[in-house]
């Protein structure tokens, strides 16, 4: 989102002045801090034309997107996206406003497909936003952000980390612009606990809450909560997990990010047993079905299902592995490494064709591999050598086994393109 705009101005014509006063970082903090406030405002805004203001509808997208409804902006987005692609290819831009507005509702565009799980579409949208706005705008590191997102979807965590490098690089405004530093914070804070373990993270969330509370961001202050939480419970701390995701669930709840309190739940089933541990699952998946997002689905049912086979219900176990299954052969479709294949050049360390394994990682990315394996190799040995009861071993287990999964993708040749 990126301007603050006036009540429409009426013309000679009845017509709203087309004019917009820019002041992001005013406007965003509007949007975040009293969201309820500027909705009323901003859906009689968007509702009340059939070409509605680009300003006004990515302003109505940003709230509704944390909502959990910003698919019922879809079509609009993709409207308004169309026109100023038409504009802009008459070359009747106006000082290059109808190229800046492409740009941004490709970026947002591609954040409504990334949270529903179409990351085929995500990967097209950002892409396309990369080649409509020069490399230093706000909306080209946003994409970045988002191409990182998808390079960490399929655990390719070291060119996910060269793209986030690349958005911070590019893009001159990031010192004042407290929004992005926690947004990058956190993504680099996911990659760095995935990659190096748990304490390696801590210090990115400390800057990232600080930026978040700097934004007047409090999503991003409960998200950096959340990751805490995961955090302590790699530690083998779940006391402390449990109070951290119960403060995150909470927040959320209170700025209604329903993304974020899904992933809480989903937390606190596993950090929790029988009845309890069931019934956050079966909220995380309500959450999931009803933000359209298959990735907290896929979540929730196999969840649901290893808490099935545990009381024996075996029934309704493989229910619910059959829709994880599903829905995850959606989510890694076979077109998508290949996709960020082709989206090397934004790569600033591309990868060498030499063999199969190093068109996937350059050699200090195998030296990472090779440190990720050995930590792997660590955590197993003490399992076998600790006194963990059965269910904190299931559960261990589980997340060791997640990360060989991602391990194993990222060395494996990707088909080409």
């Amino acid at each position: 989102m990126s301007g603050i705009f006036p009540l429409p101005r009426q013309g000679a014509s009845g017509a709203p002045a087309r004019a917009v006063v820019r002041s992001p970082l005013r406007w965003e903090r509007v949007l975040m801090r009293r969201p309820a406030l500027a909705h009323p405002l901003l859906q009689r805004w968007v509702t009340g034309s059939p070409t509605p203001p680009v300003q006004a509808l990515l302003g109505l997208f940003f709230i509704l997107e944390r909502w959990g409804r910003g698919p019922e902006l879809q079509q609009a987005l993709e409207a308004a996206l169309a026109r100023a692609l038409q504009v802009q290819g008459r070359g009747q831009a106006a000082d290059g406003q109808d190229g800046e507005d492409a740009a941004e509702l490709s970026e947002a565009l591609g954040r409504l497909h990334y949270q529903r799980g179409d990351y085929v579409q995500a990967c097209g949208a950002w892409s396309q936003t990369l080649e409509l706005t020069p490399a230093d705008t706000r909306w080209a590191c946003l994409a970045r952000i988002g191409l990182a997102h998808l390079c960490f979807a399929l655990g390719d965590w070291a060119r996910g980390g060269r793209v986030l490098d690349q958005a911070e690089a590019h893009y001159p405004g990031l010192a004042g612009d407290a929004y992005l530093r926690a947004k990058i914070a956190l993504n680099r804070a996911v990659s760095s606990r995935a990659t190096l373990g748990p304490q390696a993270a801590q210090p990115l969330l400390d800057e990232a809450q600080a930026a978040a509370r700097q934004a007047g961001h409090r999503d991003y202050e409960a998200e950096a909560l959340w990751h805490r939480a995961r955090c302590a419970r790699d530690s083998g701390a779940p006391v402390q997990a449990m109070t951290l995701v119960t403060e995150a669930l909470a927040t959320a709840r209170r700025c209604d990010y329903r993304w974020l309190q899904a992933q809480c739940l989903l937390l606190l089933s596993d950090l929790q047993q029988g009845e309890a541990a069931q019934a956050a699952a079966e909220d995380a998946l309500l959450l999931g079905e009803a933000l359209q997002s298959r990735a907290v689905q896929a979540a929730a049912h196999g969840r649901l299902s290893q808490l099935m086979a545990e009381r024996g219900s075996l029934g309704p176990s493989w229910h619910h592995q059959q829709q994880r299954q599903r829905l995850e052969a959606v989510l890694v479709q076979s077109a998508l490494p290949a996709r960020l294949e082709q989206l090397a050049r934004f790569d600033n360390h591309p990868a060498s064709q030499a063999s199969p394994v190093a068109a996937v990682l350059a050699p200090s990315d195998l030296a990472l591999a090779a440190r990720e394996a050995a930590a792997l190799g660590e955590a197993l040995a003490g399992l076998a050598g600790g006194g963990a009861s059965s269910a904190d071993l299931r559960r261990e287990l589980r997340r060791l086994s997640d990360k060989a999964a991602q391990l194993a993708r990222r060395l494996s040749p990707r088909p080409s393109s």
